[in-house]
């Protein structure tokens, strides 16, 4: 299992010593899922919390009339889960999947705990990620208030290109919040003004 990633990420956002680096990855387990596994299901207490190595997951709501709404994207290099639930063993409200074959590594809740109180540097980094996390999560919210669905499609194309290579349409619309209809419309109709 090949860590490198995790640890660019650690580095690149916040430093952390190549002895905490080991005590860290010694905490780990590897989870692998294949396309289209369920990787937790609304009202189920999330008992990890995922880093991706390879691979993409989704985030996603169910309507009551069962209408799927992605939220969130997790692809290489990224953290995926739940904190609230596992935090707090509290049933989620959220769905996540694998859309592809995806190799992960996760901490369960005690070891995540372990990871926070005995390795500074680790601590610093969620805070500061987390931190991240939520300013950008406020950003994408304020946009995409404002923004009709071309825009929407139009600002991940630009922020997101390969999203758009590698996952199906119909996940891509249900992240924009329209029908793949609506969705192809939009696409034909950016190809022919460009």
């Amino acid at each position: 299992m090949n860590t490198d990633i995790l640890l660019n990420e650690l580095q690149t956002k916040h430093k952390i010593t190549a002895d905490d680096y080991d005590k860290l990855i010694g905490l780990f387990e590897q989870k692998r899922f294949k396309k289209n596994d369920i990787m937790f299901r609304k009202g189920e207490i999330v008992r990890h919390t995922y880093f991706v190595l390879k691979g993409c997951a989704r985030q996603y709501y169910v309507s009551p009339e069962g209408g799927e709404r992605t939220i969130y994207f997790s692809v290489e290099g990224n953290w995926c889960g739940e904190l609230m639930s596992f935090l707090h063993d509290e049933p989620t409200n959220l769905n996540m999947q694998a859309l592809e074959d995806t190799e992960t590594i996760s901490l369960n809740r005690t070891n995540w705990e372990l990871a926070i109180t005995t390795i500074p540097d680790f601590a610093l980094y969620h805070i500061k990620n987390h931190q991240r996390i939520i300013t950008r999560l406020k950003e994408e919210l304020g946009k995409s208030v404002n923004e009709v669905p071309e825009d929407k499609y139009l600002r991940l194309l630009h922020e997101h290109p390969a999203l758009l290579q590698r996952l199906p349409l119909y996940h891509i619309a249900t992240y924009l919040g329209i029908t793949p209809e609506t969705l192809s419309r939009i696409r034909k109709r950016i190809s022919k003004s460009e």
